[in-house]
């Protein structure tokens, strides 16, 4: 089963994955969700597979690092004790859009629907906080 995370960065340098992730269901919310943001800009709502966030060695993306687990409690550090980043993560992250971008996009859609508002209400806010957004797909999750 397939588990989606929308997930705050809250800070780089070492990259950090705010605890305040929240699981979304793979339905059809969702889709309607990657739909709506997609149609503002291609990259409003990145998303990028969990599994290649880690890296074993420098030239490698991806990890089978059973202890990286998006549900586990708390901030989630990438400064190598013990999680790497890869190199395919940090060009993910540099072609992320700026926090005011987004808040200009995200402003300027008066269509929110009911079934997605709340998310989009959580994303203001935490792009007003000075946080990204990635939406992570992590595969393989009961």
């Amino acid at each position: 089963m397939t588990a989606y995370w929308f997930t705050p960065i809250t800070h780089y340098e070492p990259l950090v994955l705010g605890t305040e992730r929240l699981r979304l269901a793979d339905d059809e919310a969702l889709a309607a969700l990657r739909t709506w943001a997609g149609a503002r800009h291609p990259r409003l709502l990145p998303m990028f597979k969990a599994s290649l966030l880690l890296s074993d060695e420098e030239d490698y993306c991806g990890s089978d690092d059973a202890e990286f687990v998006l549900s586990a409690e708390g901030a989630i550090v990438f400064d190598g004790k013990p999680f790497h980043l890869s190199h395919c993560a940090e060009a993910f992250l540099d072609r992320l859009l700026t926090r005011r971008e987004v808040l200009e996009l995200l402003a300027a859609a008066n269509d929110w629907s009911k079934e997605h508002g709340e998310l989009i209400q959580l994303w203001r806010q935490w792009a007003e906080a000075g946080y990204d957004l990635v939406l992570f797909r992590e595969d393989g999750m009961g």
